[in-house]
């Protein structure tokens, strides 16, 4: 399993390395952003269920925030923005496109306020970190009584995982999903729901998704035809899910 300075190493110019280079990340976001800023506040909730309880003018922290996807929702709601990543490149991109107040490193390094933010959005974030309890109790700490907790992450309960491991194993091999890097734990969805809940978090709502990849886009990605069929794939099997819990 990778350490501490191991996973800041690694996500050092995350987003320019030869995975996001392939589907031409940053322009794909700037699309996005693009698209979401034209979008009225129920279809942002429509669009990204998870936002369901985010309300205009709150205070918003992304965990982990990428290039900012979430930051661009919360954005067109109005929302006072805050995010954590480890990333400087990815914090200069988020800085250049939205009014945010940035951390660079982990979340209890930040030292927040206790009960500070109405709403944490932590998306696909939890299965990299070293000790995923210990970010959930955090989160707790930091978050405002009645406040909102989301956190998505990849639904190890879907059936195409279980079947993309028990294919691992019958040859042998380590599944290439649990490679003590990229991935450092993994989520059936009861796990997660019990993480939770052990904090004495109420469950708001729980739901799976697929890629949601776009056909268009695959076609234009610089990637071999066998990783393109791959994502195709997951847009038929329910791989993500989106847990949020309430304070």
């Amino acid at each position: 399993m990778a350490d501490s300075q191991e996973l800041a190493d690694y996500y050092t110019n995350y987003y320019d390395k030869d995975h996001y280079e392939a589907f031409d990340y940053k322009n794909l976001i700037m699309s996005h952003f693009q698209r979401i800023a034209g979008l009225r506040e129920e279809e942002i909730k429509k669009e990204a269920k998870f936002l369901t309880r985010l309300e205009s003018g709150a205070k918003f922290l992304d965990v982990g925030c990428g290039l900012g996807l979430g930051l661009a929702y919360a954005n067109q709601l109005k929302c006072e923005l805050y995010a954590t990543e480890f990333d400087t490149g990815a914090l200069e991109f988020v800085k250049s496109n939205f009014p945010v107040e940035t951390f660079q490193g982990d979340i209890w390094e930040a030292k927040y306020s206790d009960s500070f933010f109405d709403f944490i959005h932590i998306s696909h974030v939890i299965e990299h970190v070293l000790d995923p309890k210990a970010y959930i109790a955090e989160m707790k700490r930091i978050v405002k009584p009645g406040g909102f907790i989301a956190i998505g992450t990849p639904n190890m309960s879907s059936n195409l995982y279980r079947f993309h491991r028990w294919s691992k194993m019958i040859k042998m091999n380590v599944p290439d999903v649990i490679d003590g890097l990229e991935h450092t734990f993994i989520f059936p969805k009861k796990l997660l729901r019990n993480i939770c809940e052990e904090q004495e978090l109420k469950i708001d709502d729980h739901y799976t998704h697929n890629l949601g990849e776009k056909f268009s886009n695959l076609v234009r990605y610089k990637m071999p035809v066998s990783k393109k069929l791959n994502r195709l794939i997951q847009n038929v099997f329910q791989v993500n899910q989106w847990l949020i819990c309430k304070k």
